[in-house]
């Protein structure tokens, strides 16, 4: 829903949160790089105490960790967040370059504004070594049934890695159980596979509309049927950049893990390699002169 890919109004992103806790739903991931903490400030207290936050920071320092858990708690208006991550970590060594914005989150914990402190990850080697980290509670590592968006492994070695994080007592919520976009074709099937996956907890899956939210609620409760697929609407998400726009300060290359974003230097200008993007729209967060968008 978030201003870097679908761009939703506060107001109607209110809506859909509301509307999914009527239905059930009551685990909601949000980050302030995503600027969705706006949907969340307006709901009433009554409700927002009922759900389950989860949210995520790069900072890599005690103080800029602080600073982004009090902001998040101060835009959405809430005491605590239930799970707080280091976000999007790459390997032990970003991890460790992050100890610091760790012990953060985990002071944060005692002060009561963390309940659980977490880890995201596409990275399937970085997960398997999560397993000698007993400071995270919960990890969120990137899981579909293709592998798409994976890095350092196969989705063999993943499937092993969450199952034993799962049996050693960790929180496991998956992302990206449609590629970033990449299998809305075959979203029935690749969303029933990640429901039947055993060792999980919750699932993020992005939606942008009532519809959407009414077809992966559906699939979860098994009651899916082809008719509803009619009102969907569904169209590829795809990366788009605008060279006229673009200033080249090259931010975008270096923010994305996936290597999907690379200068030619012939050229001069960016281009996108869509074969290994997963349209996370980390890149668009990062571009200064908006020549990035999601579509």
């Amino acid at each position: 829903m978030s201003p870097l890919q679908a761009n939703v109004p506060p107001q109607e992103g209110q809506f859909l949160l509301e509307y999914a806790m009527d239905r059930g739903v009551n685990f909601f991931d949000t980050a302030h790089l995503y600027q969705t903490y706006s949907f969340f400030s307006h709901i009433p207290s009554h409700k927002k105490n009922q759900m389950v936050l989860s949210s995520k920071s790069y900072q890599p320092d005690y103080t800029g960790m602080m600073k982004e858990i009090d902001y998040g708690l101060q835009q959405i208006q809430r005491d605590y967040f239930d799970i707080f991550m280091l976000h999007e970590q790459e390997s032990i060594y970003t991890l460790k370059g992050h100890r610091e914005a760790l012990r953060a989150i985990m002071d944060a914990k005692k002060q009561g504004k963390v309940r659980a402190v977490g880890i995201s990850t596409h990275s399937v080697q970085l997960t398997k070594q999560l397993l000698l980290h007993p400071e995270f509670e919960v990890v969120h590592p990137i899981f579909n049934q293709v592998g798409h968006g994976l890095i350092h492994g196969t989705l063999e070695e993943q499937k092993e890695n969450i199952m034993q994080l799962h049996k050693a007592g960790k929180g496991l919520f998956l992302m990206k159980p449609l590629g970033g976009g990449r299998l809305y074709k075959d979203f029935y099937q690749s969303i029933s596979w990640i429901r039947d996956f055993p060792y999980k907890h919750a699932v993020a899956i992005g939606v942008k509309n009532k519809q959407e939210l009414d077809v992966d609620i559906a699939i979860f409760e098994k009651n899916y049927h082809e008719d509803m697929k009619e009102k969907l609407h569904l169209e590829e998400k795809k990366l788009f950049y605008n060279r006229s726009l673009c200033s080249l300060c090259l931010e975008c290359t270096q923010n994305c893990q996936f290597k999907a974003l690379r200068y030619n230097k012939e050229k001069n200008c960016i281009d996108i390699h869509y074969d290994q993007c997963v349209t996370c729209g980390y890149c668009v967060a990062h571009c200064p002169s908006l020549a990035l968008r999601i579509l």
